[in-house]
């Protein structure tokens, strides 16, 4: 009989923001899949739930580069579904960890439709946003009385960004480092430059908060970002 998937979301980064239920599933689980963005550099989602996993647990570490390319992505996510695969036909129930949640914008989420689709019984764990984290760093609310939100994967292009701002009540952006000096641009544009607050590396060690944009000029900002716009004022 096949084992079963897991996909275990871990939080954006405070370890004591693992959920009760997503330590239960990493004891019981037979083996963890960490994900890594290159074959040298240690798993970020590990290391955030080391306290969490026993010793002598059974790590399948998979490879998902950290990449535009569809190709390269679709292959990552094939030989990553191969390799966990293989565990479940061998009986073992796998804990797929993942930084967030498993449903926003994850990796996992290719490799729970896939396995699913052929057969293998799978399950979703979801785990505290990074946005949301976000907002109870900063002290800001996401949503009030009949705000509207929008979140924005704002690390690829996004023609209607301008259209968004100007529609939405609060807006995240999350994975902005590569879109960052862009968005400072639009957002003074749109009189936004004071209603916003960037978190990078929101509960980890070298977490930064940021609530005026004008310091950040020139600098690199930490893939690990993420920002909110709220036009009622985040101070």
């Amino acid at each position: 009989m096949a084992g079963k998937l897991y996909g275990v979301g871990i939080g954006p980064g405070d370890p004591e923001l693992i959920t009760v239920k997503a330590k239960r599933i990493l004891a019981e689980a037979d083996v963890v899949a960490v994900p890594k963005t290159a074959a040298e550099k240690e798993s970020l989602a590990r290391t955030i739930a080391e306290d969490a996993l026993e010793k002598g647990k059974e790590i399948l570490e998979l490879l998902f580069p950290m990449s535009f390319d569809e190709k390269v992505l679709e292959r990552s996510w094939n030989e990553a579904i191969g390799k966990i695969q293989e565990k479940l036909d061998q009986g073992k129930c796998v804990a797929f960890i993942t930084l967030g949640d498993p449903t926003v914008y994850s990796t996992y989420m290719y490799i729970h439709k896939q396995l699913h689709k052929e057969g293998y019984a799978a399950e979703i764990i979801p785990g505290i946003t990074s946005f949301c984290a976000v907002a109870a760093r900063a002290g800001v609310s996401l949503g009030e009385n009949r705000e509207a939100i929008a979140i924005v994967p704002s690390a690829y292009e996004c023609d209607n960004l301008e259209n968004i701002l100007q529609s939405f009540d609060n807006i995240v952006l999350m994975k902005l480092s590569k879109s960052f000096p862009k968005l400072k641009e639009l957002l003074k544009a749109e009189g936004l430059s004071e209603r916003a607050v960037l978190v990078s590396k929101c509960g980890m060690k070298d977490e930064r908060v940021t609530y005026d944009l004008s310091l950040l000029n020139g600098e690199k900002i930490s893939y690990f970002s993420t920002m909110i716009v709220k036009k009622g004022g985040v101070r």
